[in-house]
């Protein structure tokens, strides 16, 4: 017989990094925000956080520029997004936090933070 023990581990949420912090001209309603979150296993994960406001302003952004070609360019508002991006009311700590709570309990974490690999991983600029 065979013994069929299913074993599973949790990994909780050590610490939140949200980058940038808050400061002079940060807007929380309309900016963006790489977030970093270390588990207890110390891996670190790095999503991208978004207002709908920021993808309204960049969509904006994109219809300027377009104008800005004399007819080369359709002038429409487009946004093409190359990465996974968490769309969010607001960028406050406690939102953020929630929401990456909400996603380990949905067992989605990893399908939407990828896992940061130091000075090469996602964030190194």
């Amino acid at each position: 017989m065979l013994d069929e023990t299913v074993r599973i581990t949790a990994v909780f949420v050590k610490r939140v990094w949200i980058e940038p912090e808050p400061r002079i001209g940060f807007d929380p309603l309309s900016d963006s925000a790489d977030v970093l979150v270390e588990m207890e296993d110390n891996r670190l994960w790095q999503a991208h956080f978004v207002t709908l406001q920021h993808l309204q302003q960049e969509m904006q952004l994109s219809l300027d520029v377009a104008r800005q070609y004399n007819g080369a360019l359709a002038p429409m508002q487009f946004l093409a997004l190359e990465t996974p991006h968490v769309i969010v009311e607001n960028l406050t700590p406690e939102i953020i936090e929630d929401v990456v709570d909400n996603l380990m309990v949905l067992g989605v974490f990893e399908n939407v933070f990828v896992e940061f690999a130091g000075e090469t991983g996602p964030l190194a600029r």
